[in-house]
């Protein structure tokens, strides 16, 4: 069921800016995230780049989401209220609001986080100075439930600005450990080029993967996030299963081959990728020395399979 409001925003008059076809689309999947929830949307619509509209996906949510979201769109017509009739899990969710983009650019925002009023004009002139930036991100502050600042990114983001498509896919996939870059700003054309967030834990991983063979991902200096690291934000902090209702709310136990996935998720995206043969090879010889060094994992995961066979039957 998908329900849209426009309003006159409460805070600024009435907003003359055109939605038709924003700048930048903001996504907001959210699932029960009333304690935050109002902060984060109303980091968005005070962003000095105004010419956006937020779209937001409510997983169908149980607690006062629903009331939060219809009032942010009654209030500001730049807000879409999107609500799904049953929870769909969460990376369908996220996916939703890029298939609902209206904008030349695209960034997905938590919604437990904070974006700095700069972050989008940021991040949107750089993409737009250079064609071959396909994701633009800056640094990430990590923060508490209270606000209160935590640690700040270092080695967790990386800029990969390679020529080759072969040597971006490769540093993606040996230096990416924390995917804080999922919510920088994108080319929504060439994220809509992609499989978008895949249904198993770590899939957002691969999707950072395949968008490596289409373009370079710019790291700027300066914080552009705020991330709050709490139980309910971070999927590290829950326990398999926990972390596979959250792909999968009706699961009954985690998923298997999970690393055997990852590994044939890297073959399908070279082979979809829109590149040279001759850097096709070379990111397949990448892919498959990256099988070889995890065999010893991937042979635990499969073994471990069967004996839960074995014991099932």
């Amino acid at each position: 069921m998908r329900q849209l409001h426009t309003a006159v925003p409460s805070n600024s008059g009435a907003e003359r800016i055109s939605i038709s076809q924003p700048t930048a689309s903001v996504g907001l999947p959210v699932f029960n995230g009333e304690a935050y929830l109002a902060r984060m949307v109303t980091s968005l619509l005070d962003q000095t780049l105004r010419d956006l509209e937020v779209i937001i996906a409510d997983n169908a949510s149980t607690d006062g989401t629903q009331d939060i979201c219809e009032d942010f769109s009654r209030r500001d017509r730049r807000v879409r209220y999107i609500r799904q009739p049953f929870n769909i899990g969460a990376p369908r969710n996220w996916n939703v609001v890029v298939n609902e983009a209206r904008g030349e650019f695209f960034k997905w925002s938590s919604a437990s986080d904070i974006v700095p009023p700069d972050a989008l004009a940021r991040c949107v002139d750089v993409l737009r100075s250079d064609p071959s930036i396909v994701l633009c991100f800056g640094r990430t502050q990590f923060i508490d439930e209270h606000e209160h600042l935590l640690e700040e990114t270092s080695d967790s983001d990386i800029d990969v600005s390679d020529e080759l498509p072969s040597a971006r896919f490769e540093r993606v996939c040996s230096e990416l450990r924390q995917n804080n870059a999922q919510c920088g700003v994108y080319r929504l054309e060439a994220l809509r080029r992609t499989r978008l967030d895949r249904m198993y834990p770590s899939g957002d991983m691969a999707l950072m993967e395949e968008l490596a063979l289409y373009g370079k991902f710019r790291l700027l200096p300066e914080v552009l996030l705020l991330r709050r690291k709490t139980r309910s934000s971070f999927t590290a902090m829950l326990s398999p299963l926990e972390r596979q209702r959250v792909y999968d709310p009706n699961a009954a136990r985690p998923m298997k081959l999970i690393r055997t996935r990852r590994h044939l998720d890297k073959a399908l995206s070279i082979w979809r990728a829109p590149i040279s043969p001759v850097e096709k090879l070379r990111a397949y010889k990448f892919a498959a020395r990256s099988t070889w060094w995890d065999r010893a994992a991937l042979g635990q995961e499969w073994r471990s399979l069967f004996r839960g066979a074995g014991r099932t039957g």
